[in-house]
């Protein structure tokens, strides 16, 4: 399965980094299963291409996606420098996705990494990906 735009979203994601300091949020991230990101959304796959994940700006959605079969995505995030999440497992099902409402200031950011995980064993890694809220 491949996800929208994936060539065009992995080298905006590249050119989109900005760093800016902003207090995090207290709100607690609301998650909901979804088809497929939009195609402004900055990330990409782990390095074995069994999950994906990207952040959009508009709205603050980080799009988490099950790209492999027989494992689940794991991500780890932190808003504006902030505290890391620690991993968050989650079972969309090979093709589909979890969509986190997280807020954001449009002056913040989000830091992310991707996973591939079989079980509670970690399977592959990815890069860290940094994106602005401000898009």
């Amino acid at each position: 399965m491949q996800f929208p735009r994936i060539a065009t979203v992995i080298a905006l994601a590249f050119g989109a980094v900005l760093t800016f300091v902003a207090p995090a949020s207290a709100a607690a991230p609301s998650v909901q299963a979804a088809s497929t990101p939009p195609s402004a959304c900055y990330g990409g796959y782990s390095y074995d291409g069994g999950a994906f994940a990207c952040f959009a700006p508009y709205g603050e959605h980080l799009w988490v996606c099950d790209s492999g079969n027989n494992h689940h995505p794991v991500v780890n995030y932190a808003i504006n420098g902030g505290a890391w999440s620690g991993n968050k497992h989650y079972y969309p099902g090979y093709g589909n996705c979890v969509d986190i409402d997280l807020d954001i200031a449009e002056s913040g950011y989000i830091t992310f990494t991707i996973a591939n995980y079989e079980g509670s064993t970690f399977v592959s890694g990815s890069r860290v990906f940094e994106v602005s809220a401000n898009g």
